[in-house]
C-alpha cells in the first residue's frame, strides 16, 4: 500500500522527467534574457506583465510616453520577441511578477498592447 506517494511506471517517469528538464532549461534561458535587461527595462517589463499600456507606464514611472516606447522596444529586442504578449509570456516563464497592483486610475488596454 502506498501512503501519500504516487507510483509512476518507469516508461512514464522518463517522459515526465524529460518534460521537467526541458521546462527548467526553457525557464533558465528566459531568466538569463530577463537578467540582461537594465533595472529600468525590468521595471517597464513588470508593468507590461501587469497589463499596463504605454501611457499608464509613463505615468507610473514618471517618464514620457516616448521614453517608455523606447524602453519597450529595447525590452522586446533584448528578449528576442516581436510582441508585448510574447515578452509577457517569456517574463512569466522567468518568474517575473507584475508591478504593484493596478489602481483604478491606471489605463489597462485590451491584450496588454501599448497605447
Amino acid at each position: 500500500m502506498l501512503r501519500d506517494e504516487t507510483h509512476l511506471p518507469p516508461a512514464l517517469l522518463t517522459g515526465v522527467l524529460r518534460e521537467l528538464t526541458a521546462a527548467r532549461k526553457h525557464r533558465t534561458d528566459s531568466e538569463r534574457l530577463v537578467e540582461s535587461l537594465t533595472p529600468r527595462e525590468r521595471e517597464v517589463l513588470r508593468c507590461m506583465v501587469a497589463g499596463l499600456g504605454r501611457k499608464a507606464v509613463a505615468e507610473r514611472l514618471f517618464l514620457s510616453p516616448h521614453t517608455v516606447r523606447t524602453h519597450m522596444q529595447n525590452v522586446l529586442g533584448k528578449l528576442g520577441v516581436h510582441s508585448t504578449l510574447a515578452a509577457v509570456a517569456l517574463a512569466r516563464r522567468a518568474g517575473v511578477g507584475p508591478a504593484e497592483p493596478v489602481l483604478a486610475g491606471d489605463v489597462v488596454e485590451r491584450g496588454g498592447q501599448p497605447a
